[in-house]
């Protein structure tokens, strides 16, 4: 996976090869925050997604979808044009109102990107530096930006720095104040209750945490470190690197010894 900056965030772009699943969830009760989300997928599917992000625009009244979406096969809204579907939940297309058939298909709001172009019209209240949340495809890889509101972006920038990791096609999804992430390096909690989610799950080595009581979480490989949080016995981690008896994980360092295949 390799990242670029975007602003004050980044495009994650993922190889398809690498993907183990990737969908669109519902909000828990039609709206929920990413916490909840990250928590609720986590106990759902034995272990919590490896990025979980904001999808469409939603009424904040009613809580009907204002971009499309297809959920499990069920058709939310899709009348839009383009968008990005996940065709077996194993890869991400661009496609016109999900020809493709796809059981989980997210609207664009606007295109960013189509057919390695740039679009040219920006939706009304889309200008000015703001988060942003948009995905792509591309060179056989799923593209993520992600760009917290606290150091946003324009669209402009957006759809440069997508061209630049080689997109052929990219879509914009809600942004603003919905923008919020589970991510590999890092997480943003904008306290938003949102109406649905893109939940990415990547093949690695994972482990599960064996432990009486809980287990230190370091800022190096080694117990001199300073503790940066911890684990619970139960809990599962993808492993990023391993040495001398430590493996990195997303949030730091921890001993092998009391992590088990």
């Amino acid at each position: 996976m390799k990242m670029s900056r975007c602003g004050g965030g980044y495009i994650y772009s993922i190889p398809m090869s690498e993907i183990e699943y990737v969908g669109y969830f519902p909000g828990n009760n039609k709206c929920e925050t990413v916490n909840s989300a990250y928590s609720r997928l986590a106990k759902e599917r034995g272990r919590a997604p490896d990025f979980l992000f904001n999808a469409e625009l939603f009424d904040f009244n009613t809580r009907a979808a204002a971009s499309d979406v297809v959920a499990g096969g069920v058709v939310h809204r899709l009348t839009e044009g383009y968008g990005i579907a996940f065709p077996g939940n194993k890869k991400a297309v661009f496609s016109y109102k999900n020809f493709v058939g796809a059981k989980d298909y997210v609207g664009a709001y606007p295109v960013l990107v189509r057919n390695g172009k740039s679009e040219i019209s920006i939706p009304a209240g889309l200008g000015g530096v703001r988060g942003r949340t948009a995905i792509g495809v591309g060179n056989d890889k799923f593209h993520v930006g992600l760009v917290p509101d606290s150091a946003g972006v324009s669209m402009q920038t957006l759809r440069t720095a997508f061209r630049s990791t080689g997109v052929t096609d990219a879509i914009n999804l809600d942004g603003g104040g919905s923008t919020q992430y589970y991510t590999p390096t890092g997480k943003y909690f904008s306290g938003r209750r949102v109406r649905g989610f893109i939940a990415v799950w990547i093949k690695g080595d994972f482990r599960k945490v064996k432990v009486r009581t809980s287990l230190n979480i370091r800022s190096g490989p080694g117990i001199t470190n300073k503790r940066v949080g911890k684990l619970y016995n139960g809990d599962v981690v993808k492993i990023l690197e391993e040495k001398l008896g430590w493996c990195r994980i997303a949030s730091g360092w921890v001993s092998s010894l009391y992590l088990k295949k």
